[in-house]
């Protein structure tokens, strides 16, 4: 089979990539060129579309972030040999980044709930977990509640946690963020700081403050 111009491009930067010093300026400038082509060419793979319904976006967002750490990290393992560019970086993405990614959304089910029969929510989705049997009012004032605990902060842990050097990027202001709806993207233009960095840092806080958190709203 012929290769494509995509293909020949991408194989082109890995090239230019391998054998530049590391690190150099032209690595640098072929990496970057590499990750915005990738972006750019329809071409990567969605695993398990349908699933994970109200933070899919997150998660592929996230597992991209991995996906393309990693090559910049070790595009000397890419080997021609065994497939091509864009065949290397979609097994990536599908059999790793995507699973990994993944399960950093996974929250506890609420009391009262089949486990089976609840779909893996992070924190900000916590609200559309409700079985089924509650009414709309009571929903509603879960989430409130749940916003309403994270803005009181009652033992001066949520705003006092923060990415390093940024004081006012907290997991309480993150957190009430994502649950008034802002995307990771928007964040992190709006922060300045790499969605990879804001996410893993929420997950990580996250799992630290779920257990008291679950304690005292359920």
């Amino acid at each position: 089979m012929t290769d494509s111009p995509l293909d020949k491009l991408l194989l082109e930067l890995v090239q230019t990539a391998q054998n530049s010093p590391c690190p150099s300026r032209e690595r640098t400038r072929a990496l970057g060129a590499l990750v915005k082509a990738l972006r750019n060419s329809g071409k990567l793979s969605r695993p398990m579309r349908g699933q994970f319904q109200g933070f899919y976006n997150d998660i592929y967002e996230e597992a991209l972030q991995r996906l393309f750490t990693y090559i910049c990290e070790r595009v000397d393992n890419y080997n021609p040999e065994r497939a091509n560019v864009l065949g290397w970086v979609n097994f990536l993405l599908v059999q790793r980044f995507f699973i990994e990614a993944s399960r950093e959304f996974i929250a506890p089910v609420y009391k009262g709930m089949d486990p089976k029969a609840v779909k893996k929510v992070s924190l900000e989705d916590l609200d559309r977990a409700i079985p089924s049997d509650i009414s709309a009012s009571s929903q509603t004032s879960l989430s409130n509640d749940l916003k309403r605990y994270i803005q009181e902060d009652p033992d001066q842990v949520f705003q006092a946690t923060h990415i390093d050097s940024y004081p006012e990027v907290s997991f309480q202001w993150i957190t009430l963020q994502r649950l008034d709806g802002y995307a990771w993207r928007e964040l992190s233009d709006q922060q300045g700081i790499p969605v990879a960095t804001l996410s893993s840092f929420y997950q990580r806080c996250l799992k630290k403050f779920a257990p008291t958190i679950r304690q005292d709203l359920l």
